[in-house]
């Protein structure tokens, strides 16, 4: 099972979209879990638990390093696509999400 974190500056629109996420996971079958948090909140659970693939939302995308540096090469961190953020387009983000994990092996 893939764990993926999502992190957003507040966690709201975010978690609508990681809603969606769910729903197309469920669909295609695929063996991930997704969850929506605040910025804040994701930095204390990335220092206790252990993710496959942190996503930010654009409108965090500024720390991007800073969410490397702290994740140190354990996972990849991957900002995501303005548009489908934006359009809440769960199944191009979900593809993308497919994708980078599959690039990891």
């Amino acid at each position: 099972m893939y764990e993926v974190l999502v992190l957003c500056s507040a966690g709201m629109s975010t978690s609508m979209l990681v809603e969606k996420i769910k729903k197309e996971i469920e669909k295609k079958e695929v063996n991930l879990n997704i969850q929506a948090v605040s910025i804040t909140e994701g930095k204390f659970l990335i220092k206790k638990e252990e993710y496959d693939l942190l996503l930010l939302g654009p409108q965090v995308a500024f720390m991007k390093e800073q969410m490397e540096h702290l994740v140190n090469g354990k996972c990849p961190v991957r900002v995501i696509n303005s548009t489908d953020y934006g359009m809440m387009n769960a199944d191009n983000v979900l593809t993308s999400i497919i994708e980078t994990l599959n690039n990891r092996k």
